[in-house]
């Protein structure tokens, strides 16, 4: 692979964030009903980054297979 895309370093950004603040939030001195419900909102917010990086990365595919598509059409 020669490099990676923005979306991609995006995502991966995303996840190490998302990954961090959970480590961040079970040393952090709360209740554990706290913890859990600091957990599940962190959880929701990466699900919904992850569902946006799914999109951009679908679209991309879509617009490269069309963009194949059409060389091949024109070829």
């Amino acid at each position: 692979m020669s490099g990676f895309s923005k979306t991609h370093v995006a995502g991966f950004f995303a996840a190490g964030a998302a990954v961090g603040a959970a480590v961040a939030l079970m040393y952090a001195p709360k209740s554990g009903a706290q913890i859990r419900k600091d957990i599940r909102r962190l959880s929701k917010k990466a699900v919904d980054q992850l569902d946006d990086l799914q999109s951009d990365i679908r679209e991309q595919i879509t617009e490269g297979y069309g963009k194949v598509r059409k060389m091949i059409r024109v070829a």
